[in-house]
């Protein structure tokens, strides 16, 4: 049975002082300028990857998924067009209407908060 796991050693290593191990690194780099030694070169990582292909949307920020969007349809149920133009404004309907007021934050939707004022004024 092929085994899944790696056996070898771990690909990272393991610093326990930290300190100390800036100190040997500085004292190396000071060695190699100093005996005219040319600096240690890291590969060059762009011609060891180098097109990254196209993503189909450009790259948003995580909080503007959380933001609103004038797009996005909230409720495809419309409500019956009422013929009738005399109607009660009850008190438990303002109160309700007053305690969630619009204030026109960029995170606030109005087509929301109108849709939340509809189901008020059905309900009530």
């Amino acid at each position: 049975m092929p085994r899944t796991r790696s056996q070898g050693e771990p690909l990272y290593l393991r610093i326990n002082d930290i300190e100390l191990y800036l100190r040997v690194l500085r004292r190396i780099r000071e060695y190699r300028a100093a005996n005219n030694l040319p600096p240690v070169e890291l590969p060059d990582f762009k011609n060891i990857f180098p097109s990254i292909p196209e993503m189909a949307e450009p790259a948003r920020a995580l909080r503007d998924y959380a933001a609103p969007s004038q797009d996005e349809p909230h409720s495809s149920i419309a409500p019956p067009a009422i013929e009738a133009n005399n109607f009660e404004l009850k008190p438990s309907l303002l109160q309700a209407v007053q305690q969630k007021q619009f204030s026109g934050n960029p995170t606030e939707d109005p087509n929301l908060h109108l849709s939340v004022f509809v189901q008020y004024a059905d309900t009530r």
